[in-house]
């Protein structure tokens, strides 16, 4: 894949552009992520902080807080509230943007799936998306 990924948020308030191909895509079925994405889990489509850039509007930050005390911040549009962005300081180096927020949702194509430990039991993944209990050292999603 070659094309950029773009993407913005329901409201059209937020656009962004992800230049180049995304470090890993995966899902993140932990309770935070389920109620941020009002669903059974959250689509992240990890990039190089540099190769995003917010091209129009501003977001707004949640900060959250780990229970070893490490941040993770979700960055929404102020108007509309949809999420389309998580940055870690854990992980300083990328940006986590939200796969439902992409312009072009054929180029999603996620590899792995976080904290099934706290997955819905209706939920069945296709195979071939490998499958966490929690959020496994050495792993940047």
């Amino acid at each position: 894949m070659n094309e950029d990924m773009t993407g913005g948020c329901l409201c059209g308030a937020v656009r962004y552009r992800c230049r180049g191909e995304p470090m890993s895509q995966g899902l993140c079925q932990c309770d935070r992520c389920q109620r941020q994405s009002g669903s059974a889990f959250l689509i992240a489509v990890v990039f190089e902080r540099d190769a995003v850039t917010i091209e129009q509007g501003e977001l707004q930050v949640f900060e959250a807080h780990a229970d070893d005390g490490a941040a993770l911040y979700r960055h929404f549009c102020p108007n509309c509230g949809s999420a389309v962005m998580i940055t870690l300081d854990r992980y300083p180096e990328i940006r986590s943007m939200m796969g439902g927020s992409l312009d072009n949702k054929d180029l999603l194509a996620p590899a792995f799936s976080l904290w099934c430990s706290s997955a819905q039991p209706w939920l069945t993944l296709p195979d071939g998306i490998e499958l966490f209990p929690d959020y496994p050292d050495g792993l940047i999603a």
